[in-house]
């Protein structure tokens, strides 16, 4: 992986992963699993530190299979880790993380990363509001957290930015090229990890090409 000339003093990570495990996402199930694995293989590779958490949330429970594991004693998991049910309770599931990887410290001065994936629109939040996650995201983002939103089949840049997410770490990808969506989401990672502030992470044109494949070549014709 390609992560430049960035500072190669390795700060910890607090990684928390929000994966959407709504009906629709059965259409791309064992290529989102096999994404997170590429996810973790790469970061593993790269030498990250740090603790991994993965929720995943519908209508029926949003729940933690993954909690706060050692990036390097995670192993690949298992397509069971995600079975699509029920609606979409976004706003919940964004507030629960937050507030969660707001309180939870491995050392007290790592860096915290916070990843959403989503298939769809909120439907389904009966806890937080929009306006509330807004806030929340962007209270974050000025702490310093590195926070990305991977969104696909729906308007990402509409909904990030109405729950406060940066246009530069949104990424409306492409099911069938989500494995190249989860590695660039990787080498953001590691760049931060490697002393990159937040505010110089992005995603250049290139690698949002390699996750829409179809979509920029229609833009391209």
């Amino acid at each position: 992986m390609n992560i430049g000339k960035e500072t190669q003093v390795k700060e910890k990570l607090n990684i928390r992963m929000v994966l959407d495990r709504s009906g629709s996402m059965s259409s791309c199930r064992n290529e989102t699993v096999d994404s997170i694995n590429k996810y973790v293989e790469e970061i593993k590779k790269d030498g990250v530190e740090g603790l991994f958490t993965l929720s995943t949330f519908d209508s029926v429970s949003i729940d933690i299979p993954i909690s706060r594991v050692k990036i390097n004693e995670l192993i690949e998991f298992g397509y069971d880790i995600l079975e699509p049910r029920g609606g979409t309770p976004l706003n919940d599931a964004i507030g629960l993380a937050v507030s969660d990887l707001s309180n939870f410290n491995l050392e007290g001065n790592e860096k915290k990363v916070l990843v959403i994936v989503t298939d769809g629109m909120e439907n389904a939040s009966r806890e937080y509001s929009t306006k509330a996650i807004k806030q929340l995201i962007e209270e974050k983002t000025k702490e310093g957290w590195l926070i990305i939103y991977l969104g696909a089949d729906h308007d990402a840049f509409l909904q990030s930015s109405n729950l406060g997410f940066e246009v530069d770490k949104t990424l409306h990808y492409a099911k069938r090229d989500s494995v190249d969506a989860f590695r660039t989401v990787a080498t953001k990672t590691t760049q931060y990890s490697r002393g990159m502030k937040y505010d110089e992470i992005g995603f250049i044109e290139e690698e949002r090409k390699n996750s829409n494949k179809d979509l920029y070549k229609k833009d391209e014709e």
